[in-house]
């Protein structure tokens, strides 16, 4: 008030309008309908009626020279009552909260909720495949494995963990045993190799050996158990040592030559003879080349 007070004893006023705008400027005209400003800037302002002017601007032009007798209609003053009226108290009403709801506390009571118990299944099932994974792993039963696990949670599979790796018995082939275990004894099945070819042997070694040697080559004939008794009878363990005195088998297989003088056994896969240096020499019937009788 005291700025706008000066600014009328200079002559420049700033008025305020109840739309918010202002204008500076000093009073040029004034009358019953409103009054014209000469603005600062330069310029005049247009003719403002005075129910435009803002409550504070009307009550400071109330006492102008010019204006005052035009403006004072429309400045209410408050009356003794309204300036001795204390204002009310401002009272702040508290608002209703909706309380929270009385839920018990605890480990397991947050188990016994839903989440908690859909967490548990989860977790539940987690431990049977826990358990499946260690009975592959460990070569185990599988559905013993994950029924104890749903039994024993977490501590079954474990148990299973720490155990070693179960492995099979090995599966014995009865009949290739008995068959390796048994002497073979083969009857005399009539006249043999050195007979047929008319060969007579003895103290002085083979005579009338014209015919030697002789092969057997695959192709000719089959290598089996039945080639070796009917060819090779004086071999045998059954047959008498003079019959083979002076003649050895030359078997020529996937390792090599192999020169024997003896037929220690046979079975349905292969035919162990003796070399000559006395060792034993085990040979597959598939594997046979040819075999030649020969002078030793």
């Amino acid at each position: 008030m005291l700025l706008f007070a000066a600014a009328l004893r200079l002559g420049a006023i700033e008025v305020r309008l109840i739309d918010g705008t202002s204008l500076t400027g000093e009073i040029l005209t004034a009358d019953k309908d409103g009054f014209v400003l000469k603005l600062e800037g330069g310029g005049y302002s247009p003719k403002t009626d005075w129910g435009r002017l803002a409550d504070e601007s009307l009550l400071a032009l109330s006492n102008h020279a010019k204006a005052g007798r035009f403006v004072q209609p429309y400045v209410t003053m408050p009356t003794p009552e309204e300036v001795k009226k204390e204002r009310k108290p401002f009272k702040v009403a508290e608002p209703q909260r909706v309380g929270n709801p009385a839920v018990a506390k605890g480990a397991l009571a947050a188990i016994l909720t839903p989440g908690g118990m859909f967490f548990m299944g989860l977790m539940y099932a987690a431990n049977i495949f826990f358990g499946f994974e260690v009975a592959r792993f460990r070569w185990r039963s599988p559905a013993l494995v994950c029924g104890l696990s749903a039994v024993l949670p977490v501590v079954g599979p474990l148990i299973y963990l720490a155990m070693p790796k179960w492995t099979p018995p090995e599966e014995v082939n009865a009949t290739a045993e008995a068959m390796a275990a048994t002497t073979l004894q083969v009857a005399d099945s009539g006249p043999s190799l050195v007979q047929q070819m008319g060969l007579r042997t003895g103290g002085g070694g083979v005579q009338g050996n014209s015919e030697l040697p002789r092969t057997f080559g695959k192709g000719e004939f089959t290598f089996n158990r039945r080639f070796f008794e009917t060819q090779f009878g004086m071999f045998l363990p059954s047959a008498q040592a003079s019959e083979a005195e002076g003649l050895v088998m030359e078997i020529v297989g996937a390792s090599g030559p192999v020169v024997a003088n003896k037929i220690n056994r046979m079975n349905a896969s292969e035919v162990i003879v003796q070399r000559v240096d006395g060792e034993e020499a085990p040979l597959d019937y598939g594997v046979i080349q040819s075999v030649t009788l020969r002078a030793a």
